[in-house]
């Protein structure tokens, strides 16, 4: 076998790749700001405000980052109103509201097969208190993670280029 034929890198599956409509739902679903926005929407419009402080330690640079995102993609609304002082509400299209569906699925999934704690070792900052209200759209979520999962974003953008 010639060298370069074994030095070449196995092909990166079809998910990997952010162009793919796969790779692009992948990338959707494993952003924690973006799921927890959309639970939050789930419940009906917000403005920027209620939705900064239900979500707790995420930056305002970072959730309007987000909110135009989901914006672009045709996810969520902004919504202006000619009022003095000026308001602005955000509330789920019903791509956003599908979306809302799949995050349901996840949940139905992580509460059948992931319901048994792991131990406090292995699972980093992704645990937390057990809550009592199992239902994301009735609670208010807070983001933690979101800027880690910044940093991580970010530092998987870098790598792809």
């Amino acid at each position: 076998m010639k060298r370069a034929e074994r030095e070449q890198p196995a092909a990166r599956p079809e998910a990997c790749n952010a162009t793919t409509p796969m790779g692009r739902a992948i990338r959707l679903v494993g952003d924690v700001c973006i799921l927890l926005i959309v639970i939050n929407l789930l419940s009906g419009p917000r403005r920027f405000s209620e939705l900064l402080e239900q979500l707790g330690h995420i930056s305002s640079r970072t959730l309007t980052q987000r909110l135009r995102l989901l914006e672009e993609l045709g996810f969520v609304e902004r919504r202006a109103f000619l009022e003095i002082p000026p308001r602005v509400e955000y509330h789920l299209t019903p791509t956003g509201q599908e979306f809302g569906q799949v995050i349901a699925a996840i949940e139905e999934f992580a509460r059948k097969n992931l319901a048994d704690p792991l131990p406090p070792a292995s699972c980093g900052t992704l645990c937390s208190a057990p809550s009592s209200d199992h239902s994301p759209v009735s609670r208010p979520v807070t983001a933690s993670l979101c800027d880690e999962s910044d940093a991580l974003t970010e530092a998987g953008e870098e790598a792809e280029n």
